[in-house]
């Protein structure tokens, strides 16, 4: 049975997208960062089974990867991609020249992706998705927690973990410090 690994990088106060009024910069505020931990990042994408994303983070993802190089575009492209999502609008998902690595969830997410986790033997990596790993976390289908909390407080933006319902505990089972940017890496066991 699979098991859902959440990835994702915050600031200090918790904050995973750029301040109020650039919302929708992601990454621009933790660069030294996300730099420092790429490695780590890059093994976690290449150990995956399966990538798991919302649709927000498919519909960004899906216009940059399919047309990228490297080891990071090859991990990405070819890994198989679920796509979790409540909008019935979403009809079709597609990659690229990779159109056979994705697959759209739509409808009851405990129902997708318990079938998921029965299909895949490793793990399932979700990055970004703020709003599907909430709805995770509440439904209890999280397994794991990685973040990369950089060493910036913005004070506003996006909060990673905004509507969760109820306590969770979790267990710390590995870190990292990235001396570069100061950065640190954190693993949870979710523990239901």
């Amino acid at each position: 049975m699979g098991k859902i690994i959440v990835s994702v990088h915050s600031t200090l106060d918790g904050v995973f997208t750029g301040p109020r009024g650039d919302e929708n910069n992601f990454t621009m505020w933790a660069m030294p960062g996300v730099t420092d931990s790429m490695n780590d990042i890059l093994n976690m994408v290449q150990q995956a089974e399966a990538l798991l994303m919302g649709r927000v983070t498919y519909e960004g993802l899906s216009q940059v990867w399919p047309f990228q190089k490297g080891d990071f575009a090859d991990a990405m492209n070819k890994t198989p991609k679920y796509v979790a999502t409540r909008n019935m609008d979403l009809r079709e998902v597609h990659w690229g020249d990779y159109g056979s690595t994705i697959s759209l969830l739509s409808g009851d997410l405990s129902q997708n992706i318990a079938k998921v986790k029965d299909q895949i033997q490793g793990y399932i990596m979700v990055t970004a998705s703020a709003g599907l790993v909430q709805s995770l976390i509440n439904e209890g289908l999280a397994d794991e927690i990685s973040v990369v909390i950089h060493p910036v407080i913005l004070s506003s933006g996006k909060r990673y973990l905004d509507n969760i319902t109820s306590r969770q505990d979790l267990k710390l089972i590995n870190t990292q410090q990235y001396e570069i940017s100061g950065s640190m890496k954190l693993d949870y066991k979710v523990i239901n």
